[in-house]
């Protein structure tokens, strides 16, 4: 099997690509059967059941049963006929596929409402608050044995930690995190095919100060608890906020309530999580049945009286 379907993270990611392309008619019928003859067979034998699929997935999954269901995966041969018929049924999804994308629009939207929400009353309610950015991934070399399984397991364990507020969460008031999939390569970064998490952190102001130091103990503790698989980026690393704090848009660091623009820089840096304008492609490809793939703690002043505890 060609080596560039080496990871599934890959493969779901070719297969939502290609899907797109062809109910936009922007594929090439002779190169698609090139493509078709090594991303089938390769679906095919990562495919789960268990597992929920993204709609371009199972779309893919559908007409390529409809056409080739009588042989193996790996007997399928795609010639220009087979192809041409794969194309003209794939097409036929494309009402579907333009309302898949306005709900999953509608529901970031909900998200950004909550979340801008959520901060908003952080913000009044703190006096200032250290904002910490974190982006927690695998290693390149690692990402071919992480599954979507792990990846839940990863996030759960470390959804826990950040609610008993222990080690590098202790004095944390608050996060949100944002699981996504890369789609493309940019540069020198190969991020196609990789699940990863954007994490916002925000920790008591009045006992915690040091931003960079903060962001570096949770990429560790990330990197610990994945043994030694995951991979991190400190966005509180001076040398990358260093332009967003010379333009006056720095959205990290401390956050004083009484610095209305600095406030505003963070609500707008924290909805990153949930505006990114490519959100749709970083959708997941394939998920556990139940899996969140946005959230933030809840809210809750605990100087209100007849509150009971909060339980973590």
């Amino acid at each position: 099997m060609n080596n560039y379907y080496q990871t599934e993270g890959n493969i779901l990611t070719d297969v939502d690509n290609i899907v797109t392309m062809i109910l936009f008619s922007k594929v090439d019928n002779v190169q698609l059967a090139l493509i078709l003859n090594y991303l089938y067979p390769a679906l095919m034998y990562h495919h789960k059941q268990e597992l929920e699929y993204t709609e371009t997935v199972k779309w893919f999954v559908a007409v390529g049963q409809l056409l080739k269901d009588e042989y193996y995966p790996l007997e399928v041969i795609w010639d220009q006929q087979s192809v041409d018929a794969f194309v003209y049924e794939i097409k036929k999804y494309k009402p579907e596929y333009d309302m898949s994308r306005h709900t999953f629009l509608l529901q970031e939207t909900r998200n950004t409402n909550s979340f801008r929400e959520y901060l908003t009353q952080m913000f009044t309610h703190h006096g200032r608050l250290l904002v910490v950015r974190v982006d927690l991934q695998y290693k390149i070399e690692c990402r071919s044995g992480v599954s979507v399984h792990d990846f839940d397991e990863h996030m759960t364990s470390l959804r826990e930690r950040m609610s008993n507020k222990k080690g590098c969460f202790k004095e944390l008031e608050g996060f949100a995190w944002s699981l996504e999939q890369g789609y493309k390569q940019t540069g020198d970064h190969d991020n196609k095919g990789s699940l990863h998490c954007h994490l916002l952190l925000l920790y008591n102001g009045a006992k915690k100060d040091n931003g960079y130091y903060s962001g570096r103990s949770v990429g560790e503790k990330w990197v610990s608890m994945t043994d030694g698989q995951g991979s991190y980026f400190n966005c509180n690393d001076p040398k990358y906020f260093k332009p967003f704090k010379e333009k006056g848009t720095l959205g990290i660091e401390m956050t004083h309530r009484k610095d209305p623009n600095k406030v505003q820089n963070t609500i707008n840096t924290a909805l990153y999580l949930t505006t990114k304008k490519d959100k749709y492609e970083q959708r997941l490809k394939a998920m556990l049945p139940n899996m969140r793939t946005f959230g933030h703690s809840a809210y809750r002043n605990t100087k209100r009286r007849g509150l009971p505890p909060i339980a973590n």
